[in-house]
């Protein structure tokens, strides 16, 4: 047992009553949720619906008597939980996302680990809260589109305001030198979704974008340079990075990222997909065959992406971080009573 374990207690309009369990003890924490009977979700979060009001008062009741036995600190908080700060967002933007929420008070907290990929502009909200108040974070909301977009929505510890930003794809991502993504602050849903829409997003296209315009010059020369050596046994890695580079930058392109695409673009990207969907790789012969094709292709693509933007790679978008403010006291609630 340990008296430094604590479950934090949330209401929720989807859920009911969502726990978050935290602490060196947090191990216990769960065991005391799941001998209340609540439903376990992501990272050790709990939900207890409230469809069934007796049973939700019974389920309440026990987990208030086992946290007394095992000497777990139990206190509740008005404040919205982050999965509903998450989903409020998702069902407003565009293209379709789903929403996963991590737990950040585990050790180890694989929500933790997934906030390593960061992509955030210096000094931005999300980064600062990171390195600064890292410890303070309790829970994440990670929206993820079907174009593969991924976000992190978290509050601020010590205004409660949210705060949104970008995750690489890849921990390269963060190495290349380009423009990183903007993250953004507001007290409310509204208003992350008006600087979700007109600063984060169009940032995070224009960073990857640029992203996979460098990584397809980096692939483009070690082609050159696996056919100069002779070294086909490279072929096939080759081909799949650069096919994932090429693809990435045609969508990020289309997404009007930079404004509509000049003809000489746009007949480029065109008749490069009809051409190497068809192409075949069944056999090395045929991967080689292939891979001429994209390399044609792909340094038509740079010189052409290159030479209507010289500064392409080294273009960004102007960050608009607020300054932070000072920490407050954290809030504190009472044990929630139930009204039939």
């Amino acid at each position: 047992m340990s008296p430094t374990a604590h479950i934090t207690l949330y209401s929720s309009p989807d859920d009911g009553i969502v726990a978050l369990p935290g602490g060196p003890g947090a191990d216990w924490a769960v065991i005391a949720l799941d001998l209340a009977h609540f439903e376990s979700a992501d990272e050790g979060i709990h939900v207890l619906p409230m469809s069934d009001l007796d049973r939700a008062q019974k389920a309440l009741d026990t987990l208030y008597t086992n946290a007394n036995r095992f000497g777990i600190t139990v206190t509740t908080t008005r404040q919205t939980f982050i999965s509903d700060i998450g989903r409020g967002i998702a069902a407003r933007l565009d293209d379709s996302w789903t929403v996963e929420v991590g737990n950040c008070l585990l050790s180890p907290s694989d929500s933790r680990s997934r906030l390593n990929f960061l992509w955030d502009s210096l000094g931005g909200s999300l980064s600062y809260v990171m390195q600064s108040y890292s410890e303070q974070v309790s829970a994440v909301a990670f929206l993820r589109s079907e174009n593969g977009l991924e976000l992190a929505v978290l509050r601020r510890p010590w205004d409660g305001q949210i705060v949104v930003g970008a995750l690489a794809p890849d921990a390269q991502f963060t190495s290349l030198g380009t423009a990183a993504p903007v993250s953004i602050a507001a007290p409310d849903v509204a208003g992350v979704l008006k600087k979700v829409t007109e600063t984060l997003l169009p940032s995070y296209e224009h960073a990857l974008a640029q992203a996979h315009f460098r990584l397809l010059g980096r692939v483009l020369d070690q082609i050159r340079s696996a056919r100069t050596n002779g070294a086909l046994p490279r072929v096939w890695a080759l081909n799949e990075d650069l096919c994932q580079h090429w693809y990435s930058l045609d969508h990020h392109l289309r997404q009007g990222v930079y404004g509509p695409l000049p003809k000489a673009l746009d007949d480029l990207l065109r008749g490069a997909d009809t051409a190497l969907t068809e192409g075949s790789a069944q056999d090395e012969e045929g991967a080689v065959q292939l891979l001429e094709r994209w390399l044609q292709q792909g340094t038509l693509l740079v010189d052409l992406v290159q030479s209507l933007d010289p500064n392409f790679t080294a273009s960004s978008v102007t960050p608009s971080a607020p300054a932070p403010l000072p920490p407050g006291p954290p809030h504190q609630g009472r044990r929630p009573g139930m009204s039939r």
